[in-house]
């Protein structure tokens, strides 16, 4: 007697509607804009394209809903751009008072202005993580993060320090720390993600990778990068949801690029469609398993941000949306 074999647990994937046609015309149109503008219209510009994007992108059948203002991204914008001003102000001032021949003193004035980029571009990448987070709803419960954009900024300098010491084979251990530093301070709702990853889980793969840069003209980079994204989606956890990414080195690739090729050949204009494919790849790729008990899920109570992603603006860091390039 043959003994049936146990059913698989169905899974589920994101689904992204959106028209090539609609989000070239919103394109075209923020283009014009921004040249009337003088570029000042670039943070309507890219909440109009982040609506359209999160209006069209469905999971069980529940579209998903952006927040943002441009009003806010402008805003983070100037006051960010205030304080960079009186930065450079003051490292201004302090090489001119300085007497040319003390020359240990303005090498550490330059290492401190370095180190202080550093720190400021990590905290604006974190910053902005959490403003987009924030400003993202499903079921009209939003997203959030939580932590602190000054810890991750040292967390991300002091092990990228190390990672250059060694010539770059700490990099798989400082990104998995660093990511598991993002996702388990992320929030849906009341509910937090849970990241279990270990950079020495991927260590041999790395290293190989290391080894035959140079022989592959850095093709094989393309395989180590899905093998990294494929291990990072085993090891996240909402709840009782599992992730799982099965695209390989080939599929990205070939994603890649086709993007090039749009780019290249539309003079820029193919952007929309770029961007499209970077979601429908993912998502076709991207599945979810297991259950989560949505009624349990409260909406978040901690305080979101009051504007939008300010020094990412400047360190052209804002709007990175699952990895897919910035919108």
């Amino acid at each position: 007697m043959q003994v049936p074999s146990p059913e698989k647990t169905p899974y589920r994937q994101l689904h992204q509607h959106g028209r090539l046609g609609d989000l070239l015309v919103i394109h075209l149109i923020n283009t014009l804009l921004r040249w009337v503008t003088l570029n000042i219209y670039h943070f309507w510009a890219k909440t109009r394209i982040r609506e359209y994007l999160w209006s069209h992108q469905s999971f069980e059948d529940d579209r998903f809903e952006y927040t943002g203002r441009g009003g806010e991204l402008l805003v983070g914008f100037l006051n960010a751009a205030l304080a960079m001003i009186g930065l450079l102000a003051l490292a201004a001032l302090i090489f001119t008072g300085t007497a040319p021949s003390v020359d240990p003193l303005l090498v550490g004035l330059g290492a401190a202005v370095y180190l202080a980029g550093n720190l400021l571009a990590a905290a604006a990448g974190y910053s902005a993580r959490g403003y987009l987070l924030s400003r993202t709803r499903w079921r009209s419960i939003r997203f959030g993060q939580t932590g602190s954009a000054a810890n991750f900024a040292l967390r991300s300098v002091g092990l990228g320090l190390l990672t250059l010491i060694t010539l770059g084979l700490l990099w798989p251990i400082r990104r998995h720390y660093l990511l598991g530093y993002k996702i388990n301070n992320t929030r849906f709702g009341s509910t937090p993600f849970a990241y279990g990853g270990d950079g020495r889980d991927l260590y041999a793969w790395f290293l190989l990778s290391y080894l035959l840069t140079i022989p592959t003209l850095g093709l094989i980079w393309f395989w180590y990068m899905a093998r990294d994204t494929a291990y990072v989606a085993s090891r996240t956890r909402l709840g009782g949801l599992r992730f799982e990414i099965d695209y390989t080195g080939a599929q990205l690739l070939g994603l890649r690029l086709g993007n090039l090729l749009i780019t290249i050949l539309t003079f820029g204009l193919g952007y929309p469609w770029a961007l499209l494919r970077n979601f429908r790849f993912l998502f076709a790729h991207l599945r979810l398993e297991g259950e989560i008990d949505y009624e349990r899920i409260l909406q978040s109570q901690e305080e979101t941000p009051r504007s939008g992603e300010g020094l990412a603006e400047i360190f052209g860091m804002s709007g990175s949306f699952l990895g897919l390039g910035r919108v």
